[in-house]
């Protein structure tokens, strides 16, 4: 899975391209730590992800607690059609700042 990584307006933007599974997770979850390290905004732009397991799941809900605890903020942009099922059908579009 590629990562990319930029900025805008004080927020980190992580790109992943590609699938988040429990085979990805990994490098995901280290990419969202060090965006968590460096700033209080996160943007993930998920345009280029087409699937999204459980594992993916566990990183996007860890991240919110860890923002949300300190002052911080999570949106997720650009989410499709396959990867908005998912967040549906788990309500995390209830908790989760979509946009």
């Amino acid at each position: 899975m590629e990562i990319v990584k930029s900025l805008s307006d004080g927020s980190i933007i992580l790109s992943p391209n590609g699938k988040l599974s429990a085979a990805t997770a990994g490098a995901f979850n280290a990419a969202v730590e060090e965006a968590l390290g460096e700033a209080l905004a996160l943007v993930l732009d998920l345009k280029n992800v087409d699937y999204m397991a459980s594992a993916g799941l566990r990183v996007l809900v860890g991240a919110q607690k860890k923002l949300c605890a300190s002052g911080g903020s999570l949106a997720l942009i650009n989410v499709g059609k396959e990867v908005m099922e998912v967040l549906e059908v788990t309500g995390l579009d209830d908790v989760l700042d979509i946009r």
